[in-house]
């Protein structure tokens, strides 16, 4: 249910984690994943606690970010409790523009991309299916504040290779449905004992 994050300095509302108002420093190092709930973090306070399960939108990268719920920070609960974090490198520091749960749009910087492994074989959920399947990119926002995206809600942006103001909504792209398999009923390579079959 955790998986290690590229740390990040941010700062915590502390309505989420006591009874004070107001902010506290802290390091984000680490994700919590629980399938059906939001995303939380793991995060080392300026006091020296270690608080887990801290909720996304608890989370701002500036003092003067506005406040958000839950929903204006992700489409989506978490579907599993195994959790896999990458940081890809193409994408890495990469601007783009958050298509927000809200309808809002707002510029962003990528951090790292969260994707799901099946809880069990038995009971794999989402995860197997094609067209349910969804990473989420947690990108910093121009407000201060954190979000987690699925792919079909972020516009990368650079000066070179896609400019500086897609649109790939006119692209008419469709939802990935298919599973492919290199392996067919036409072909049988266990059968021999060559050792270049």
């Amino acid at each position: 249910m955790n998986a290690d994050i590229p740390f990040l300095r941010c700062w915590v509302r502390q309505r989420h984690i006591s009874k004070s108002n107001g902010l506290e420093e802290a390091y984000a190092f680490a994700i919590q994943s629980v399938r059906g709930r939001a995303l939380g973090f793991h995060c080392m306070m300026k006091t020296g606690a270690h608080y887990r399960n801290v909720p996304l939108h608890a989370l701002c990268l500036s003092q003067d970010a506005p406040d958000r719920q839950p929903e204006d920070c992700a489409y989506w609960d978490c579907f599993t409790s195994r959790p896999a974090v990458t940081v890809f490198d193409y994408l890495r520091d990469h601007e783009c523009t958050a298509l927000l749960p809200s309808g809002e749009r707002e510029s962003g910087v990528y951090l790292f991309t969260l994707d799901w492994l099946p809880d069990d074989a038995v009971h794999p959920g989402f995860t197997l299916l094609p067209e349910q399947n969804k990473c989420g990119h947690v990108l910093s926002l121009a407000s201060g504040n954190l979000c987690m995206l699925p792919s079909n809600k972020v516009v990368w942006r650079d000066g070179y290779w896609c400019g500086n103001d897609p649109h790939p909504e006119k692209a008419g792209y469709v939802a990935q449905q298919a599973i492919y398999h290199a392996e067919s009923c036409d072909r049988d390579f266990s059968k021999s004992d060559l050792y270049f079959y």
